[in-house]
């Protein structure tokens, strides 16, 4: 997850050994852990260029996964409004909160045996 610091620097996600790589950091509804703020921005950039390199591909993405308190901000982004329009989000909650990471599934066609 693409994340600030207190002073709005991207840094690095703080997942390590010691809290199972991210996996044990609670983010909260706004996206805050300490001084640590989920970069919504670069989330948003970062999908639209995920789209854009399937596309130059011939796949596309089939359903991004992100804890969904989380889409209001992520929408009101820049790419927000065609984040919104051109993917699909799943609406649920996942068995497993994703709140320090998300999912990109993508649709690749199989070739024929």
């Amino acid at each position: 997850m693409p994340v600030t610091n207190a002073a709005g620097e991207s840094v690095p996600f703080p997942g390590g050994v010691t809290n199972r790589f991210g996996y044990d950091v609670e983010l909260d509804s706004a996206g805050r852990f300490g001084e640590y703020r989920i970069d919504f921005a670069a989330l948003g950039a970062h999908l639209r260029a995920l789209a854009r390199a399937a596309s130059a591909h011939h796949v596309a993405i089939s359903l991004v996964i992100l804890d969904s308190p989380y889409h209001p901000k992520l929408f009101a982004t820049e790419h927000g409004p065609w984040l919104r329009d051109s993917l699909r989000f799943m609406k649920k909650s996942a068995w497993v909160r994703h709140d320090e990471h998300y999912h990109v599934d993508f649709a690749v066609p199989c070739r024929p045996l």
